[in-house]
C-alpha cells in the first residue's frame, strides 16, 4: 500500500489542499497535510498519504523556518499581495539598523493578532469569510513565538524590501510579522513572498516538486520523537485488538510501538499500562 510521507515543493498560485489532492489522484489513497500554507506562499508541504493521515496530529505543533520578504512603505487588506494595495507611505528614512531594532522587539515570545484573511475562527465562522463581506470581526490575541531571525538583505529605498529568515512556533503567521513590523516603524507592511525551507525535522533540501517523481518515505518518520517501545508477536495482537496491556511502568504519554521492527500504532501510557490510541494494522 502506498502508506507514507512525501516532501513536496509547494509552488505558488496553489492551495495546500490543491497539492494533497494532486497526490491523492496519483497515488490513489487519502491524503493530509501538515502546516497550511497560504495560496501566494511556496515551499516545504509535508504530505501524508493512506495510514500516515492517522499519524498526522502527533507531528503537528512543530516549530518552522521561512525565507520572508516584507515590503515597508506599502500595504493591503490582507498583509499580503492577494488583496488590494490600501495603503503607501515612504519608508526613505528607514535602513537596517531600524528594522534590526524592530524585528528584536518582536522577537520572543508575543501575543499575535491573527490577520483578517486567515482560517481562524471566531463564532464559528472563519475569520477570511467575514473579511470577504467587508465585516471585521473580533479575532482573540494568540500566543506565539519567534524564535530565531537574521536579515539577509535591506533594499532601502520608498519602499523598503527586507529579506529574513525566520523560526517560528507552529501557528505563528508571518503575514501578522510583516503587519506589526510596519506598525512598529510608523508606515505599511506587506509580507511579498514566503518560503518555507523546514517543518520539524523536515528541510526542503529532500522534498521534490510535483513534477518529479515522488519519494515514499515511511510512516514513522512523523512519530519519530516519539519514546518507542518494542513488543513481541502475542503482544502486538493484544494491542491491535484494542486491548490494554499493563508494563507500561514509569512511562507517561504517547509511545510508538512496534513489532519485528514494523509500527503497529501509537500507545498512551498512563498508570503501569499501555493505552491503544492510534492501531494501525497488524499483518500476522
Amino acid at each position: 500500500m502506498n502508506d507514507g510521507v512525501l516532501l513536496i515543493v509547494k509552488p505558488p498560485g496553489c492551495s495546500s489542499h490543491d497539492v494533497a489532492q494532486r497526490v491523492r489522484r496519483r497515488l490513489s489513497v487519502p491524503c493530509g497535510h501538515l502546516g497550511t500554507l497560504d495560496p501566494l506562499a511556496a515551499g516545504l508541504l509535508v504530505v501524508a498519504a493512506g495510514r500516515a493521515t492517522r499519524l498526522v496530529r502527533y507531528a503537528e505543533g512543530r516549530e518552522k523556518e521561512y525565507v520572508a520578504e516584507i515590503w515597508l512603505g506599502v500595504g493591503t487588506d490582507s498583509e499580503d499581495f492577494a488583496g488590494p494595495v490600501t495603503a503607501r507611505t515612504s519608508a526613505a528614512h528607514l535602513g537596517r539598523a531600524e528594522i534590526e531594532a524592530a524585528v528584536g522587539s518582536l522577537a520572543g515570545e508575543t501575543m499575535q493578532l491573527p490577520p483578517r484573511y486567515s482560517a481562524r475562527q471566531v463564532g464559528g465562522e472563519r475569520a477570511y469569510h467575514a473579511a470577504r463581506r467587508g465585516q471585521a470581526l473580533d479575532l482573540p490575541m494568540r500566543p506565539a513565538q519567534l524564535l530565531r531571525w537574521e536579515i539577509e538583505s535591506v533594499a532601502a529605498g520608498g519602499i523598503l524590501k527586507c529579506r529574513l529568515h525566520l523560526q517560528v512556533s507552529s501557528g505563528y503567521y508571518v503575514r501578522s510579522l510583516a503587519r506589526d513590523l510596519g506598525l512598529r516603524l510608523g508606515v505599511p507592511g506587506v509580507l511579498a513572498s514566503l518560503v518555507r525551507t523546514a517543518s520539524g525535522v523536515f528541510r526542503i533540501e529532500s522534498a521534490r516538486t510535483l513534477e518529479e517523481e515522488p519519494e515514499l518515505l515511511p510512516m514513522d518518520v512523523l512519530i519519530g520523537h516519539l519514546p518507542r517501545v518494542d513488543f513481541g508477536p502475542e503482544e502486538g495482537r493484544r494491542l491491535a485488538w484494542g486491548q490494554r496491556l499493563a508494563g507500561a511502568g514509569e512511562r507517561q504519554g504517547a509511545c510508538a510501538a512496534y513489532v519485528g521492527g514494523r509500527l503497529i500504532g501509537v500507545l498512551q501510557a498512563k498508570g503501569g499500562v499501555f493505552h491503544p490510541e492510534t492501531v494501525l494494522a497488524m499483518e500476522d
